[in-house]
């Protein structure tokens, strides 16, 4: 018999055999109190991008346990790629939480291995592809970084639209917005916004998405308009929408114990 360990679509912890099989998650996620969870982040963001919501989702007395998996995907030169890296880094079947950029690595891991994902989490995302014009821009705003004397991550205009209001002047987020842009640095800013720019279309894929889904999109976010979250909403069978008032872009952020509750909702479902 072969082996199939090097391929993503097989559980990295599951060895193939007639008795034995990937485990229920969904039921497992019901029963017990742990369940396996691949964070994935938005773009010059890593770890930190979900700080905020760890009290809430290690709490037993909200519902339930959360094992963390903090996807680190700056080295990901495509969408593609980093898909493929989540699939070889996760154990078993899993849930998925996909912030902006990391709700493109959502999509094309469902796309190719539907099979590993029990529950799907959408933040702040989009299913469609760029426009043309988006995508000339982002090909040259990763040009332009590689001139840049001095690599900044964000701008104001950017910030402007990513963050809601209330919080658009918060030094300690605005500190933090800007520390994980200088430690993933250019580099990964021109990788990211080439593969981002690059990335296929996933609107076909959202008919054929069965498995739990919420999607959640902060109200203050100008980024990504409130009708592209609701059609995505809509194309997917059974999903579930959220409006989280208070929040721009960076819901995990901005409204920690909004996201928390949704996505303890979903593993409940």
């Amino acid at each position: 018999m072969s082996d199939v360990s090097s391929d993503p679509c097989c559980a990295p912890s599951v060895v193939r055999g007639d008795a034995l099989q990937a485990p229920d998650f969904a039921q497992s996620c019901k029963s017990e109190t742990v369940c396996d969870v691949a964070f994935l982040p938005g773009m010059l963001a890593d770890a930190r991008l979900w700080g905020e919501t760890l009290p809430f989702l290690g709490n037993r007395n909200a519902g339930g346990m959360v094992q963390p998996y903090f996807m680190d995907v700056s080295a990901g030169d495509s969408i593609g790629h980093m898909a493929d890296q989540v699939l070889a880094q996760m154990p078993g079947r899993f849930a998925l939480v996909g912030m902006s950029m990391g709700g493109y690595v959502a999509f094309e891991i469902l796309r190719r291995c539907p099979g590993r994902v029990s529950h799907l989490m959408l933040v702040n995302t989009r299913a469609g592809a760029d426009d043309a014009a988006t995508r000339r821009r982002r090909l040259l705003l990763a040009r332009l970084a590689a001139q840049q004397p001095v690599f900044r991550g964000f701008n104001d205009a950017i910030l402007d639209q990513a963050l809601h209001p209330d919080n658009r002047h918060q030094p300690r987020l605005l500190a933090l917005l800007d520390d994980m842009a200088q430690n993933l640095g250019r580099d990964v800013f021109r990788r990211q916004q080439i593969a981002v720019a690059n990335r296929p279309d996933f609107t076909a894929l959202l008919s054929n998405i069965t498995i739990p889904c919420h999607v959640m999109w902060g109200d203050g976010d100008n980024m990504i308009p409130a009708p592209v979250q609701h059609q995505m909403a809509q194309g997917i069978s059974g999903a579930q929408f959220s409006q989280i008032a208070g929040a721009g872009h960076y819901v995990p952020l901005e409204a920690p114990a909004a996201f928390a509750s949704g996505l303890l909702a979903l593993l409940a479902r």
